[in-house]
C-alpha cells in the first residue's frame, strides 16, 4: 500500500499553522482532506497545488473533504469559479464528497458545486457517515472516522 500524507501551511498566519491535512491512499484510490478553523482561498489553492504535485495522486481518485471543523470561509462564487475551472486537479468523473455540517460551509460547497457544473460527481453532506456511504467507503470495525495525521508523522515534519 502506498500512502502519502502532506501538510500545507497558511503563509502569513502564525508559524507552523496547518489549515489542511491530506492523505493520498493509492490502494483505495482515495484522497482525504480535513480543513481546520477558517479557510481562505489561498489555503484551498495550496492544498490543490500540493495534491497535484504529489506523485501518488491520480486525478481519477475519489475525494472525501472534511469541513466539520471549519468555522468560516472566504470562498465566494468568483473564487469557487476560479478553483473549479483553473486549479482543481480532479477529473470530472472523480466522485467527491464534502462533509459540511454548518450552514455557511454547506452553502459554500453548494456554490462550488454549481460553479463546477452540477454533474453529480460532487456531493455535500451533513455527516461523515452519509459521505462515506455515497463514496462506498467501508466503515472500520470500530466505526471511527478516518485517521488523519499520526503523531509520528506530525513530529517528523515539524
Amino acid at each position: 500500500m502506498t500512502t502519502t500524507t502532506v501538510r500545507t501551511f497558511r503563509a502569513p498566519k502564525m508559524e507552523g499553522f496547518v489549515p489542511a491535512h491530506f492523505n493520498v491512499d493509492s490502494e483505495r484510490r482515495l484522497v482525504t482532506v480535513r480543513f481546520d478553523s477558517e479557510v481562505t482561498v489561498q489555503d484551498v489553492v495550496q492544498y490543490l497545488e500540493s495534491l497535484k504535485a504529489n506523485p501518488a495522486f491520480d486525478p481519477g481518485f475519489s475525494g472525501l473533504v472534511d469541513l466539520t471543523q471549519v468555522m468560516s470561509s472566504e470562498v465566494d462564487f468568483q473564487a469557487a469559479m476560479m478553483l473549479s475551472h483553473e486549479v482543481d486537479p480532479f477529473s470530472r468523473k472523480a466522485r467527491r464528497a464534502f462533509v459540511a455540517p454548518r450552514a455557511a460551509t454547506f452553502w459554500t460547497v453548494r456554490m462550488y458545486q454549481k460553479a463546477r457544473g452540477d454533474d453529480g460527481s460532487v456531493a455535500v453532506f451533513r455527516t461523515m457517515d452519509e459521505a462515506k456511504h455515497w463514496l462506498h467507503i467501508e466503515q472500520s470495525a470500530t466505526g471511527n472516522s478516518i485517521q488523519w495525521l499520526s503523531k509520528s508523522y506530525a513530529a517528523s515534519v515539524a
